[in-house]
């Protein structure tokens, strides 16, 4: 990244609900792959990288961990709180561990490195704070807020289970099923849509799938009154709580993702 950098400035195009479009243009203050250099004097360290790559990030920071740091999970998907607590070691004992839903945006990238494009925000987005002791040097959510703008509005879940239960964590493994199950192996003649191009099967699988993790929160619920497990919805009522302004077509699952621009 910092050779395809170079002197130039990085490039986010962004979209706003309204179809206009800003850009910003700004340089990080460091790019290193030396965790010795980055972590230290940091209060807030942010993850956006996919799941798989959270183990080897975990134990690259740990050594340089200084206490109070607040650690944030952008997605977090199922797991990220446990993995935090096992892979930190002593350094992250008293570090808070923020865990989201989802991304804040729909994101593509422009050229590596030199820019991105920003689809659009969600209009909320979720997360759990597992504060373990940590006296944070500031306001967890107002910051994060402020990090990433004015939107999606930031809320916090009644607990981290019922961010590891919401059904976006499990969206995609339904769709890749549904949309090649009955492939032949041959080329195809264009490229497929992935959530344009959901089928009528991979949306009645997203339904079962997120019904279940539905009713799994109920019977969580019903056996541990004290839990609260409202936050966890159905993918249907989620899509329409995150996309309210951005879907043509509400009257169903696989409408409403086919249509949210």
């Amino acid at each position: 990244w910092r050779k395809t950098l170079g002197n130039n400035h990085f490039v986010v195009n962004f979209r706003e609900k309204n179809g206009t479009n800003e850009i910003i243009t700004s340089r990080p203050n460091m790019i290193t792959n030396d965790p010795s250099k980055a972590v230290p004097g940091c209060n807030l360290i942010i993850f956006t990288v996919p799941a798989f790559a959270h183990e080897g990030y975990f134990k690259a920071i740990a050594p340089y961990l200084e206490p109070n740091t607040v650690i944030v999970g952008l997605p977090s998907q199922p797991g990220f709180q446990f993995q935090c607590c096992d892979l930190l070691g002593l350094g992250g004992r008293t570090c808070a561990i923020v865990s989201f839903e989802s991304l804040p945006w729909a994101c593509r990238i422009g050229t590596f490195g030199r820019e991105v494009q920003v689809l659009g925000p969600k209009d909320t987005l979720a997360c759990a704070i597992i504060m373990r002791g940590c006296r944070p040097l500031f306001p967890v959510l107002s910051t994060i807020q402020y990090v990433i703008g004015k939107e999606p509005k930031l809320t916090v879940a009644a607990n981290y289970l019922s961010i590891n239960l919401l059904a976006d964590s499990v969206v995609h493994p339904p769709m890749m099923y549904g949309t090649w199950k009955d492939w032949n192996g041959e080329p195809l003649t264009e490229k497929p849509l992935f959530y344009q191009g959901l089928n009528e099967f991979s949306a009645n699988l997203l339904d079962k799938v997120s019904t279940e993790l539905v009713n799994t929160a109920k019977a969580i619920q019903q056996k541990y009154p004290d839990m609260d497990m409202t936050d966890v919805i159905h993918l249907f009522d989620w899509y329409k709580l995150n996309y309210k302004e951005s879907i043509a077509d509400m009257s169903s699952l696989r409408m409403a993702m086919k249509t949210c621009s």
